[in-house]
C-alpha cells in the first residue's frame, strides 16, 4: 500500500503537472502573502514615516523609490500588501458565509422564506457592487469602533465590500442549494426524521464545498480590486495607511510623468496578486467542478 504522505505528494505532483497556470498562480499568492507577512525583515522602515529623501529614483537604500513625502515605497509596498490582502480576504470570507447561510435558508425553506431573501437580494443586485460598496463606505465613516487587529476604517470598508459581493454568493449556492433539496439522500434524511438545521449542515452543506472554494477564491482578486478602488477615490483605509489603491492615486498621478516608480511598483503589486487569485481560481474550477473534470 502506499503511505499517506507519498499518495498526497504524488496528488500534487500530478496536480501540478495538470495545472501548469494554476501552479504559477499559487506560486504568485504565496510569494505575496510571504513577503506581506515577513514585510518587517525584509529591509523596511515605517511606511508612514516621512523622510528627506524626496521622489528619489529605486536604489540600493530604497529598493522602489521614494514618494513625495520622503516614504519609502518599498516598505509601502509590502506593508500595503498586508491591508489588502487581510481586507480581501475578510470580506470574501464574511460575504460567503453571509451569502451561503441565506441559501440554504432560501433553498431549504423555500415559499415566504425564499420570496423575502430573493427580493432582497434583486435590491440589492439592480445596484453595481462597486457603487453600493463606495455608499456604504462613505456613509458609515468612522462610526464603527475599533476591532482586535482591524482598525474601524479598515472595518468600514470590509463590511462596505462585503455586502456587494454577498447577493452574487447567494445566488449561485441557492441554485445548488435548489438542486441538493431533491435528491434522494435528502429524501431520506427528511424520512428518518432530521431536522432541516440538521440536513443543510450534515448533508447538503458539504456537497457545496466545491463550489464555495472556487467562488471564494474568484471572489478574492475582486475584493482586492474593489479595496484597491475605493482607496484610489479616497473612500478606503483611512488617510496615509498604505494601501496599493491609495498609493496609486494622489501623488503618483501628479508625478506619474517625474517619477513613474509612484504607478509602477503598486500596480505591479496589485496586478500579479490579482492575477495568482484568477488563474488559481479557474484551476481550482477545473479540478473541483465535476462538469469540467471529463475535459482535463
Amino acid at each position: 500500500a502506499i503511505p499517506p504522505k507519498i499518495g498526497r505528494l504524488r496528488a500534487v505532483a500530478n496536480w501540478i503537472k495538470r495545472e501548469p497556470f494554476g501552479t504559477i498562480g499559487a506560486f504568485l499568492i504565496l510569494m505575496m502573502v510571504f513577503v506581506s507577512v515577513a514585510a518587517p525583515v525584509l529591509g523596511t522602515s515605517d511606511p508612514m514615516g516621512f523622510g528627506m529623501d524626496i521622489l528619489q529614483p529605486p536604489s540600493g537604500d530604497h529598493f522602489f523609490g521614494t514618494d513625495r513625502t520622503g516614504k519609502d515605497l518599498w516598505s509601502r509596498v509590502l506593508y500595503g500588501g498586508r491591508i489588502s490582502l487581510k481586507i480581501g480576504i475578510a470580506t470574501v470570507l464574511i460575504g460567503t458565509f453571509a451569502g451561503t447561510v441565506l441559501a440554504l435558508m432560501a433553498g431549504f425553506l423555500g415559499g415566504f422564506v425564499d420570496f423575502i431573501l430573493g427580493r432582497i437580494t434583486d435590491i440589492l443586485f439592480a445596484i453595481p457592487a462597486f457603487l453600493l460598496a463606495l455608499t456604504l463606505s462613505t456613509s458609515l465613516g468612522n462610526d464603527i469602533p475599533d476591532l482586535p487587529g482591524i482598525p474601524s476604517g479598515e472595518f468600514v470598508v470590509i463590511i462596505a465590500i462585503s455586502v456587494g459581493f454577498m447577493p452574487g454568493i447567494f445566488r449561485i449556492m441557492r441554485g445548488l442549494v435548489l438542486e441538493q433539496r431533491g435528491t434522494q439522500y435528502v429524501e431520506a434524511a427528511e424520512v428518518t426524521g432530521a431536522s432541516p438545521v440538521r440536513i443543510m449542515v450534515r448533508h447538503i452543506l458539504p456537497n457545496m464545498a466545491g463550489l464555495l472554494i472556487v467562488a471564494t477564491s474568484i471572489t478574492l482578486p475582486a475584493a482586492i480590486l474593489t479595496e484597491s478602488a475605493l482607496s484610489f477615490l479616497g473612500a478606503g483605509v483611512p488617510p496615509g495607511s498604505p494601501s496599493w489603491g491609495a498609493d496609486l492615486s494622489g501623488a503618483a498621478r501628479t508625478y506619474m510623468i517625474r517619477a513613474p516608480w509612484l504607478a509602477i511598483f503598486p500596480g505591479l503589486a496589485l496586478s500579479l496578486t490579482v492575477f495568482g487569485f484568477n488563474i488559481f481560481g479557474d484551476a481550482l474550477r477545473d479540478t473541483l467542478d465535476p462538469r469540467l473534470r471529463g475535459k482535463i
